[in-house]
Order: structure tokens, then sequence, then C-alpha cells
């Protein structure tokens, strides 16, 4: 179920308004020699599956762990987002295609490290990788933003921080946010 989400969620972000292309394309290469892992350009989004593992996902407990970049600092996305999944710290991960955001003239990009909000060895995984890649922003007295982990269903219900969103999952939960030591 959770793949054929992705697959669909995939092919329908690649609608460019254009009543030309009723079907949408994604370009998909393979990363590995079984062929399980899979990277997936669509027009808005990079994708990056380990399709063998997709199904350890929940589509209850789904979400996601999110940094911003700027489109113009693209360079290391595909390493950073493509090492999480080959060495299996998330199942799944995408980040904003930076072709599209440059073409809209966006100055922000978002990835996202998917894992179910309610597995506590994933989370620290993931977090773990993140400060090791420096994905974590500080503050200007050097101490870490206290990130939230957002549930798809949070997404899809259209909660957003702008909106009063407050993730229930919070970086300072599983992070000292002074010394970037976890707890």
């Amino acid at each position: 179920m959770r793949a054929n989400v992705r697959i669909n969620e995939m092919a329908s972000s690649n609608n460019t308004g254009s009543n030309e292309e009723l079907t949408p394309s994604v370009e998909e290469t393979l990363l590995n020699e079984s062929g399980s892992i899979a990277r997936v350009k669509s027009f808005s989004w990079i994708w990056f599956i380990n399709k063998e593992r997709i199904h350890d996902i929940d589509p209850v407990q789904c979400g996601k762990w999110m940094f911003f970049f700027s489109p113009f600092k693209t360079a290391l996305m595909d390493d950073i987002v493509g090492t999480a999944v080959l060495d299996g710290v998330v199942v799944e991960a995408k980040y904003s295609n930076p072709e599209t955001l440059i073409a809209a003239g966006s100055k922000q990009g978002v990835c996202c490290f998917y894992l179910n909000g309610n597995d506590k060895e994933s989370h620290k995984r993931v977090l773990s990788y993140m400060l090791e890649n420096g994905l974590i922003r500080k503050t200007k007295t050097g101490k870490l933003y206290n990130i939230s982990f957002k549930f798809d269903s949070e997404t899809y219900a259209g909660k957003y921080k702008g909106s009063g969103f407050s993730g229930k999952i919070k970086l300072a939960d599983f992070v000292d946010l002074e010394t970037g030591e976890f707890i």
C-alpha cells in the first residue's frame, strides 16, 4: 500500500499545469545491483526509496524530519539523501527538485526523511544522521533549533508552522539542544 501511495504521489506531483501532457512522467534510476533502491525524479521531487523495505512504513504512523535548503546549494543533496536510504538510515527520503525551484524563483526547498513516528530507534538514527551532516540549523548562540517531527496525516490536514502547527515530537525529546548530545 505505501509503495503504491508514493508512486501515485510521485506521478501526480509532476503536473506542470499543461493540458498537453495528461500522463505525468517520472525518471527512475536503480542504485544497487538488486534493484531494490531507486532514485525517482519527478517535476516536483527527487525521491530515494528502498523498495524491499517500503512496507516497513506504516501509513498511519508515517511522518518526517525535515530540513530546508537553498536551491542554489544542491550539489550534495543527492549524496546526502541517497546515502540515507542506501545506508539504511531511512527507507524513504525526498527533496524538492532544484530545477523546478529555480525555474519558479523559489528561494527554499525542503528535504524529508520518512519513518514511523512510534519508532524511537529510527528517530535516533535519523537525528544522528542529520546532526552528523550539519542538517539541523543553530541559533546565533549556537543552540540547535528545536525542530519538529511531522506526521503525514498533519500535512494532509493542511497543518503548517505558519498556521500555528507545533509538532508533538521535538528534537529536544532526543537531544540536548545546547550540547547536541543525545539524552
